[in-house]
């Protein structure tokens, strides 16, 4: 079971290169971060926007673009969708947004998805790395249902079950986040995630706990104090606000790291902040690499 961020990235360094399409690599500091994971043989970049603005970026990131793909495409639409089709036919392995709004690679993943005759139903996940938690947490939806119903909900419980067997989770504590004056009986509002299929094509299954709200989650009974090690591998959001509220936590508690992707049927579509700096951009490349390092050996084994 990988437990921490330093073990994704030693997953990542082990990799051979991953070929990823970035969509609109129009940025300076995006250009840094494809520019480093390049350097480091992270991944090998497949850039797809408008060429002469992808020129400028990587000209003031000192990055030479010789050797490197390039496919002009002006369209911010057709941008994502170029990269999507390319992760969908295998061409690449990984995607990773660059400066566009991500409502146009969302579009065209559920695109992609409906023409794969799949459920299109996406959701972000959001893994924590907390100091002193002997496992990572993910929250679930963190980046695109505003109100899911049950149906979205157990979809987004699929989702997160697709990426946690190649972290090594066969069998994750799954918890519902509530709000304070929620009724837990609601059948209306409450789903029972005992009733949530398990997909086919996951390793394992998971464990339910009892729905809580998040005050005693991150404080424990005794509103005190929590034993890190006893929080859910999975925590699925009640909705989109809270989802981002909680995920962004880690801007005022020093001790978590958080890194997020969009885990697809088809591969890993990584979804930096159009604000993010090299460095936070660089982090989710580098997980996306792990994740498809280990798609890669369950394939094989």
């Amino acid at each position: 079971m990988i437990s921490s961020l330093s073990e994704i990235e030693e997953l990542a360094k082990a990799a051979d290169p991953v070929t990823t399409a970035i969509i609109a690599p129009e940025d300076h500091e995006f250009m840094l971060a494809v520019k480093d994971a390049r350097q480091r043989s992270f991944i090998e970049p497949v850039l797809i926007g408008r060429r002469t603005v992808i020129e400028k970026a990587a000209d003031k990131a000192n990055y030479d673009l010789d050797t490197t793909r390039i496919i002009e495409v002006t369209d911010r639409q057709k941008i994502a969708n170029t990269a999507m089709e390319m992760l969908s036919s295998g061409e690449v392995e990984m995607v990773s947004k660059g400066q566009i709004s991500t409502s146009y690679v969302y579009r065209a993943i559920i695109a992609r998805m409906k023409a794969r005759q799949e459920e299109a139903v996406i959701s972000v996940q959001t893994f924590w790395d907390i100091k002193g938690c002997d496992h990572l947490v993910l929250l679930t939806d963190t980046g695109t249902n505003i109100s899911p119903d049950e149906n979205e909900k157990r979809a987004i419980l699929n989702n997160a079950l697709q990426v946690m067997p190649l972290l090594g989770y066969t069998c994750p504590k799954v918890m519902e986040l509530v709000s304070d004056s929620a009724n837990l009986k609601d059948k209306y509002k409450h789903f029972k995630l005992a009733k949530t299929p398990v997909i086919k094509d996951s390793k394992g299954t998971y464990q339910r706990l009892e729905a809580q709200v998040l005050k005693k989650v991150l404080l424990g009974e005794d509103s005190n104090s929590v034993n890190l090690n006893s929080l859910p591998h999975i925590m699925l959001m009640p909705d989109l606000n809270t989802g981002n509220m909680i995920a962004k936590l880690d801007f005022f508690i020093k001790d978590i790291v958080r890194v997020s992707c969009c885990y697809t049927s088809m591969g890993p579509v990584i979804v930096p902040s159009r604000s993010d700096l090299a460095e936070a951009i660089m982090r989710e490349i580098i997980f996306g690499v792990a994740l498809v390092a280990q798609r890669r050996r369950l394939n094989n084994d």
